[in-house]
């Protein structure tokens, strides 16, 4: 039956690193250092993306918060003013879907998934001593393509290899508000601000799973591994643009507690713990090399058009680690 994957509308945040300043001071970095900089914040913006697209590892919510307020701790890394200023100064979209071709082997089929997402980020920008910010948006629009091979391995056990594409579009832009010299936003911009790029990336992946279904509902582990990496192009960085490269590891733990059941209807608690471990151009993004997330929920199956619709509910997520550590009020679809 072809289903769905999770769905995700957010208005949260994703800072990156902005090398304004080092271009301002053209006596100490060479044109060659500079335009290496470029490239890596380039490169960071298209593997962070591949990272906060994939829902599995990083949940985006409809409203942000600190949970050492909500719940009266102290502990930095489970969330800031300044982290959750991040996630609300981000808007994410996320459509992807996954359908099944015709199995031709026992135990054995293969799918397809697609995905449109897309990532913005607005930021004020203080120059110098400039009273007036100056304002910046970044956006990253991506398509998607994943063919994959699931077998299963026996009643518990199921092993899934794939392959999937990405093709990224990013732009920049920059509002100059404040007393910027002009002889600087000569230099910068359509090179690395008021710009755009390209970038192809290939990402291929491994991931196991163990379920197990009882009368009171199931539970489920798996660990997943990534790869990817691509080459870009474009009018940034005078086409310097480079090649996004990174790795992530996910580990994560699910369990579906039924609560009622009436019809074919449903009504269950979910709730899931994962560690993700990142590496190659993601890291300095995301301000650490590991993170953990957890959520919980209330979930109903509805019965209702349930070749798109599995499942639909409410719950919180809470980040642990990250730069874009903090929680999240969540809408969830098709959890599975």
């Amino acid at each position: 039956m072809p289903h769905s994957k999770p769905f995700s509308l957010a208005h949260s945040c994703w800072t990156l690193v902005v090398p304004v300043l080092c271009l301002s001071v053209p006596s100490i970095a060479s044109a060659n250092e500079i335009s290496d900089l470029i490239r890596k914040e380039i490169e960071r913006n298209f593997a962070t993306s591949v990272l906060l697209n994939d829902t599995d590892v990083f949940t985006f919510g409809i409203n942000n918060f600190d949970p050492n307020e909500v719940f009266r701790l102290d502990n930095e890394e489970i969330g800031s003013s300044d982290s959750v200023s991040r996630r609300q100064n981000m808007a994410s979209l996320s459509l992807p879907y996954t359908f099944k071709l015709p199995a031709t082997i026992e135990d054995n089929h293969q799918e397809v998934t697609l995905r449109l997402s897309a990532l913005r980020t607005e930021n004020e920008v203080n120059y110098s001593s400039a009273s007036v910010s100056d304002f910046q948006k970044e956006t990253v629009i991506s398509g998607y393509v994943e063919f994959s091979n699931v077998a299963q391995l026996d009643e518990y056990w199921s092993f899934h290899s794939g392959i999937g594409n990405h093709i990224s579009y990013y732009r920049n832009e920059y509002d100059y508000r404040g007393n910027v010299p002009q002889p600087l936003v000569d230099a910068i911009d359509g090179v690395y601000l008021n710009t755009d790029a390209w970038a192809y990336i290939v990402e291929p992946k491994i991931k196991l799973i163990y379920e197990d279904k009882n009368n009171w509902g199931k539970y489920k582990l798996s660990t997943s591994w990534h790869y990817f990496n691509g080459v870009g192009w474009g009018d940034a960085n005078n086409g310097n643009v480079g090649h996004p490269e990174g790795w992530y590891i996910a580990n994560e733990a699910k369990i579906f507690y039924d609560l009622v059941r009436w019809d074919k209807n449903i009504t269950s608690m979910y709730s899931s713990i994962k560690r993700i471990d990142i590496g190659g151009d993601t890291v300095v993004p995301m301000g650490t090399t590991s993170y953990y997330e957890g959520s919980v929920g209330w979930l109903l199956n509805p019965n209702l058009f349930n070749e798109w619709v599995d499942n639909v509910g409410i719950g919180f997520t809470i980040n642990y680690g990250s730069s874009l550590k903090g929680g999240s009020l969540v809408i969830f679809f098709n959890q599975d």
